[in-house]
């Protein structure tokens, strides 16, 4: 089925002044988010603005030597040949680009990213990165279950504020994966001359929000202008609370890799729709909610802390660095955990099986010709590295 490159193909050569903004043009501008344009795309207006073909020629140039997979472990590298791709296309090849900002703070437990893309007729669409590689954007996500506001979501808020709008001007705000929840938190949180402005907001596969955001009065103000996509076995699509009014879409894959927007089918300017999501995708949504909802905000904040302390025990920085085959960081893990005060690890444990609903007598280990993974024994504590997946702590 066709996807966005077919749609390059078909529509690459109308301009954005003969043919509106279409679903298809908000997913090309999410996934464009993820390329790393630091000191390539201007940090703001008033510094300058750069035509995405300019950007495109300096990045890959800058790029010519590195690794072929640059945007770490989860992001497809066919995302960079979309991006070389819309270089070649006069529908893409002339927007403006700016106010690129790439902030990851440890310390704040923050990785934020957005960019400013201008089109013909004083319209712009504004871009928020999801998750990258860094450690510290998962730990981020985590954190969606159960603090109010996440450092992003305010940064998306304030990105949006700080636009140089005309009251001429339409704008467009949209993410994928994390970045689809700052796009519409950004939104619902901007001020009224933002506000105003707002002609689309496009969340793709984007987390939910508290029940207490989705009845506010600004969510609902928002709500004609929202445009929710999740494809029909969503997982990430399906966390925390959504607004029932979302479109489920079709993609080319099954289960989680259907979050690459990449394997999204198109019909035209438009995402195929599936009607409903599939009993895999009604199966996800169930048990999640059964089991989040069943963790209190003070278990869900408690359990996280305590994971993720385990995944920084090992040094690792980036979900590469976690997966670099290094027996050395299941070492760093078993420590971690044996350092733990009984209390802790006693809280690990059970909020480890009641999140993954975990039955209290473990299953039976795989030995290690089943396995085929560097593992060690400490105790009740077992460690696996997965090529497949960051590092999968198994607890009994």
């Amino acid at each position: 089925m066709p996807t966005v490159f077919d749609y390059l193909k078909w529509r690459g050569d109308m301009t954005f002044e003969e043919t509106p903004v279409s679903e298809a043009d908000n997913l090309i501008f999410c996934l464009l988010a993820y390329a790393d344009l630091d000191g390539i795309v201007p940090s703001s207006s008033k510094e300058g603005v750069k035509s995405l073909r300019a950007a495109a020629m300096e990045y890959f140039f800058r790029r010519r030597k590195k690794e072929d997979q640059p945007l770490g472990l989860i992001l497809p590298p066919a995302i960079l040949t979309l991006f070389r791709a819309m270089a070649g296309c006069p529908r893409f090849r002339d927007l403006e680009l700016t106010g690129y900002v790439n902030e990851v703070n440890v310390q704040r437990d923050m990785q934020f990213s957005a960019i400013t893309i201008r089109l013909p007729k004083d319209q712009i669409f504004v871009a928020f990165s999801g998750t990258d590689d860094s450690i510290v954007g998962w730990r981020e996500d985590f954190c969606l279950s159960f603090m109010q506001e996440i450092p992003s979501q305010r940064k998306a808020t304030e990105y949006l504020n700080t636009l140089d709008l005309t009251p001429e001007t339409s704008l467009y705000v949209g993410g994928h994966s994390k970045g689809g929840n700052l796009a519409v938190w950004g939104a619902t949180h901007a001020k009224d001359e933002v506000r105003k402005a707002i002609k689309g907001v496009y969340s793709n596969d984007g987390p939910g929000f508290s029940r207490e955001l989705i009845h506010s009065p600004a969510y609902r103000d928002l709500k004609d202008r929202l445009h929710v996509f999740i494809p029909d076995d969503s997982l990430v699509g399906l966390l925390l609370e959504h607004d029932e009014d979302y479109t489920v879409i079709k993609s080319s894959r099954r289960g989680i890799l259907q979050h690459d927007g990449l394997t999204w089918e198109i019909m035209g300017s438009k995402f195929c729709r599936a009607g409903c999501l599939s009993p895999k995708g009604v199966h996800t949504d169930t048990v999640l909610r059964s089991r989040i909802d069943s963790m209190t905000r003070e278990e869900r904040e408690r359990f996280i802390r305590i994971f993720f302390a385990i995944i920084e025990s090992t040094g690792a920085t980036t979900l590469t660095d976690l997966m670099d085959g290094s027996g050395k960081r299941a070492v760093s893990v078993i420590k971690a955990l044996r350092s733990m005060t009984v209390e802790d690890r006693k809280n690990a444990i059970f909020l480890w099986n009641k999140l993954m609903g975990k039955a209290t007598v473990p299953p039976r280990l795989p030995t290690c010709s089943e396995r085929k993974q560097p593992f060690e024994e400490k105790g009740k504590v077992y460690v696996t590295l997965s090529p497949f997946s960051s590092v999968i702590i198994r607890i009994f």
